[in-house]
């Protein structure tokens, strides 16, 4: 059901950026937003209880966010409120970054290594995986130890396993089957 509900109102949100020319101003917007609500909890908790009336929590919002957001987030935002959905705000916003990624031909993709990969190294894969996919990759390193050495990547719902753990499992599985 929140997924549903986050697709819903990220759509909402995507065709007004979209149709605005703004579809990355408003994911700035959100997500300083959801940063707030996750470094101020008590802030997020204030939206979130039903012993506040909705309009005391969208004057404390507005009062808080007036500068800072667009007009058409923080109508956004109030509509949130007003359907009680705040609590599904951090899936409104994963579900909107992926419409705004799609809609600019972007790609996550995570590479993980034992190590922290250096800049160059992390651009040339991101150049070699955007040739492979057609599509702007933006690649995040992220460490995993029980990898050995190498790398796996994890793009598309695909995975690229160049680790020598991943190659010392096909070994292993290889002499079993001899050995059987």
């Amino acid at each position: 059901m929140a997924e549903l509900v986050a697709k819903i109102y990220s759509q909402a949100l995507f065709e007004v950026g979209k149709e605005d020319n703004k579809l990355d101003g408003y994911l700035e917007e959100i997500k300083f937003i959801g940063d707030i609500c996750t470094e101020y909890k008590d802030f997020f908790e204030l939206l979130k209880t039903p012993k506040i009336s909705i309009k005391e929590k969208k004057d404390v919002f507005e009062e808080t966010f007036e500068a800072k957001i667009s007009k058409e987030v923080s109508n956004f935002l109030k509509i949130i409120l007003d359907k009680r959905r705040i609590t599904s705000i951090f899936e409104i916003i994963k579900e909107y970054e992926k419409l705004v990624d799609e809609y600019n031909g972007v790609v996550k993709a995570d590479a993980y290594t034992t190590m922290p990969l250096d800049q160059a190294t992390i651009n040339s894969l991101e150049e070699k995986l955007s040739k492979v996919t057609n599509k702007k990759v933006e690649l995040t390193n992220k460490i995993d130890e029980t990898l050995i050495g190498g790398v796996k990547i994890i793009i598309c719902d695909k995975v690229i396993d160049g680790t020598i753990k991943k190659k010392l499992s096909t070994i292993e599985s290889s002499l079993k089957k001899l050995i059987v």
